[in-house]
């Protein structure tokens, strides 16, 4: 069917959906935090529900610790700000529905709000559709939006029209993409339509973190590869396949005897670097012995060494030559992206500035950043994370995305300092993607 067709179709059906249930309205009330304000005097004010509920003087600060229990049956996190009296939160929640045989995230745009001394109101409007048809092609609809460097505002009385994704610049300023579904709170029970169940859909591709449904619909609706994954269990592969676009899998073969050998894969990006690196020394890959390890980092790791050892005696010179050449392609290509510092005080990170970095990365963390030639990868942004001046890991940002991909510390594991590193990089987003723009 043509486009412009799909598009009257889509527009068409979206106005027979049906209204979204009370269940569905009433969770939508449960994704914000249960939180409430409290002054020493021994007032408490439930932002759940509105209530103001006093203790005695004195016997608030021991409960503190515990927080709260207020008569709407929520437990609260207290905070002390009683020079607050107005207090609107609003967060984007989606609900997946079915809709002649296409799949349909309807996304609606929630809001808490409180005024001291009366009932919490909440507000729930329905702002934008993702449509997944049953070949797997997206259209979106919307309501009208008006955007701006410092405001959004959905006119919620209007028609819905076509839209596209619509990541874009504009100069020093960076707009995100309206439509993208991954940071919304979802209604835990899915409709999904009988084609995506019969592909492999199931309740572990709902719960995949930091990846969007719709990719994940689209994917397995025009993939055999990922409905052969899924089906065996292969989760993390799955993930890998929607978080790198990557509909077809080179080592397709190795993940059929995976499955016979009951060999479920935890690391999709080291697992794959494991392969690649054992294909180059000549390791037979259709050997469950050798692509079915116990450790899969201690393997990955042994066959990196393997690797770089035979590649140490064969091109070292020839390597260090061309990463002169390499490094004035790599400088001009990321050079935009050297004077960016991200620290929170502790941790401090910063693009690799020159190929020869990636050199000294690769020793000093024994991993692959250099052997498999991240700085080739036009779409990658590698930088290094450090604390107190010791390297601690190594993160690589898609430049497609904005996400990062994979942050690793020595030998390919976790520091303690992971989830602040991973955080510390997604909080400064925007620093590169001003330098991108």
């Amino acid at each position: 069917m043509e486009r412009i067709n799909l598009n009257n179709l889509v527009l068409e059906m979206s106005t027979h959906l049906r209204p979204i249930s009370e269940k569905e309205k009433e969770y939508a009330k449960t994704i914000f935090p249960s939180t409430g304000y409290y002054k020493k005097s021994g007032e408490v004010w439930c932002h759940c529900c509105g209530n103001i509920e006093y203790q005695i003087p004195g016997i608030l600060e021991v409960d503190l610790e515990l927080g709260y229990q207020c008569s709407c049956l929520n437990h609260l996190i207290l905070e002390q700000n009683p020079r607050k009296d107005n207090l609107t939160e609003s967060k984007y929640y989606s609900v997946v529905h079915t809709y002649n045989k296409w799949q349909v995230i309807r996304t609606f745009y929630v809001q808490r709000i409180n005024h001291k001394g009366y009932p919490t109101k909440y507000t729930i409007n329905e702002v934008y559709q993702n449509w997944v048809s049953p070949d797997g092609e997206e259209i979106i609809v919307s309501k009208r939006y008006t955007r701006g460097v410092n405001f959004f505002k959905w006119y919620y009385d209007t028609e819905y029209v076509i839209r596209k994704h619509n990541k874009s610049c504009n100069g020093y300023y960076v707009f995100e993409d309206v439509f993208d579904v991954t940071g919304n709170y979802f209604y835990p029970d899915y409709n999904i339509t009988r084609k995506l169940r019969k592909y492999g859909w199931c309740k572990a591709i709902e719960k995949l973190p930091y990846v969007s449904v719709v990719e994940c619909m689209k994917m397995l609706l025009t993939s055999r590869n990922a409905e052969t994954v899924v089906k065996q269990g292969q989760y993390d592969v799955f993930l890998w396949m929607v978080r790198n676009k990557k509909p077809e899998l080179e080592y397709m073969s190795q993940m059929n005897i995976c499955h016979r050998n009951n060999y479920v894969i935890t690391d999709a990006s080291i697992y794959f670097d494991m392969l690649s690196f054992m294909e180059h020394t000549g390791k037979d890959i259709h050997n469950p012995k050798f692509i079915c390890p116990d450790d899969l980092y201690k393997a990955h790791e042994i066959a990196r060494a393997a690797y770089t050892k035979i590649q140490k005696k064969i091109e070292d010179k020839v390597k260090r030559k061309q990463a002169e050449k390499d490094n004035l392609s790599y400088v001009e290509e990321k050079g935009k992206f050297f004077g960016i510092i991200i620290t929170d005080g502790e941790i401090s990170i910063k693009v690799l500035q020159s190929v020869f970095e990636f050199i000294d990365e690769a020793d000093n963390m024994h991993h692959c950043v250099f052997d498999n030639e991240y700085y080739k990868k036009k779409e990658s942004l590698i930088l290094s994370a450090k604390v107190n001046g010791k390297r601690m890991e190594t993160i690589e940002v898609s430049l497609r995305t904005f996400q990062v991909v994979q942050s690793r510390a020595a030998c390919n594991q976790t520091s303690p300092y992971h989830n602040r590193i991973i955080e510390l990089v997604n909080r400064n987003m925007g620093l590169i993607r001003r330098a991108a723009s």
